[in-house]
C-alpha cells in the first residue's frame, strides 16, 4: 500500500485538536482513463489500521501501536477514507514528531514505510 496524510501540516499549535485524514491505495494500482478523467481518486480504507507517534530526535514512542486488547490507536473510517483524532497538548513545544502507520493484512501487521512528520511549537 501507499499512504499519505492528506491534510498534514509542517506545524501545529499546543491546544489544537487536530483530526487526521489517511489516504490509502494498493501500491501497483493503476488508473483507468475514466479515474484519469474522474477527479476525485477514491482511498482504499483498511479496516484494522493504527497509528504511532514518536519524538523524530530520538525515535523515542510517545504514542505506540495499540493492537492489543484495547485498540485504543486503531482508526476509524467513513466514506471518506480512514481518520483519527490527536490532541496536540500532548506533546512537548519545539520537538519534531512522526505518524507511522501499521496494518493488520492477512493475519498479520505490516508496518508501512512512509513516515508524516510535524512540528509543534
Amino acid at each position: 500500500y501507499v499512504s499519505k496524510v492528506t491534510n498534514l501540516r509542517a506545524i501545529y499549535n499546543q491546544g489544537e485538536k487536530v483530526r487526521f485524514r489517511l489516504y490509502t491505495r494498493q501500491k501497483d494500482w493503476s488508473p483507468t482513463i475514466y479515474t484519469v478523467a474522474n477527479s476525485d481518486i477514491e482511498t482504499e480504507i483498511i479496516k484494522s489500521a493504527y497509528y504511532k507517534v514518536f519524538r523524530v530526535v530520538d525515535n523515542l514512542d510517545i504514542i505506540d501501536f495499540g493492537t492489543g486488547s484495547v485498540e485504543y490507536t486503531k482508526l476509524s473510517y467513513d466514506k471518506d477514507g480512514s481518520y483519527f483524532d490527536l490532541d496536540i497538548n500532548m506533546f512537548e513545544e519545539g520537538y519534531a514528531y512522526g505518524i507511522q502507520f501499521s496494518f493488520f493484512i492477512n493475519g498479520k501487521y505490516v508496518d508501512q514505510p512512509e513516515v508524516f512528520k510535524f512540528r509543534v511549537e
